[in-house]
């Protein structure tokens, strides 16, 4: 889950925008599989071969709506799909075949997250009210980590969701309020407002967000610009910080 750094005031500035804790997503939302659960998930139920096994996953995601292709879009495996599937069913509690964004305040982490609102806007790009499966799981896929052994790119393939760049256009848009491009200082107040509450005065927020702006603000617009933003945290390991976990 994405969020901005708090502390002392000194800590602040263009380097500390954002950091990021992994997306949780299954029947579970909190901690991690335990072994013998992921051993269950690759040798498949007591008294199954793991041929068997593979073959029911396989038949499983049949189940989901242009599986194939949701697949090459957003670098999910089949089995890490298989989940999300079910975690999707189980928040379309009326089953309706798609998620609003009442469904999406179910998940507790973005009930409580400061920022859960901008993320769950996410889910619904051009004042759409509904999301289906592919477009959930495009959302999630800039979360998933960066594959070490990818290998070199076909530039005629378009750049993957979870792309160092992709990554940091999803954390941009949580502070471009009103989409024009740019990061005001208005907008930045009013995220930080968001995150720190009462931990810090106004007067510091103001000027933690003055400084923030200015060091970022190469072209002295008063504004951020994406490729600014970009460039601000060209040393932090934002690949790996956004990321998923997708529980059984």
């Amino acid at each position: 889950m994405l969020f901005l750094k708090v502390g002392g005031e000194e800590r602040w500035g263009s380097g500390s925008w954002l950091l990021a804790r992994p997306l949780a997503f299954g029947p579970r939302v909190t901690g991690r599989p335990r072994l013998q659960s992921r051993r269950r998930e690759r040798l498949g139920p007591p008294g199954s071969t793991p041929g068997s096994a593979m073959g029911s996953r396989s038949s499983h995601a049949a189940l989901i709506p242009d599986v194939e292709n949701i697949r090459r879009e957003t670098g999910f495996s089949q089995a890490s799909l298989l989940r999300l599937y079910h975690r999707f069913r189980a928040l379309d509690r009326s089953k309706k075949g798609y998620l609003s964004r009442a469904d999406l305040q179910q998940i507790g982490a973005l009930a409580v997250n400061p920022l859960g609102d901008r993320i769950i806007d996410s889910f619904f790009p051009d004042g759409s009210q509904r999301v289906d499966f592919s477009g959930f799981v495009r959302v999630l896929a800039h979360f998933r980590p960066i594959d070490d052994d990818t290998g070199v790119r076909d530039p005629k393939q378009p750049e993957p969701l979870n792309s160092r760049t992709n990554k940091l256009r999803f954390a941009f848009q949580l502070y471009d309020l009103d989409q024009d491009g740019k990061i005001s200082r208005h907008e930045m107040l009013q995220v930080l407002r968001l995150m720190v509450g009462v931990q810090v005065t106004e007067e510091q927020l103001e000027s933690i967000t003055d400084r923030t702006v200015q060091e970022a603000d190469e072209d002295g617009d008063g504004a951020v610009s994406f490729l600014e933003f970009t460039k601000s945290l060209e040393k932090m390991d934002i690949e790996q910080k956004m990321s998923i976990r997708i529980l059984k």
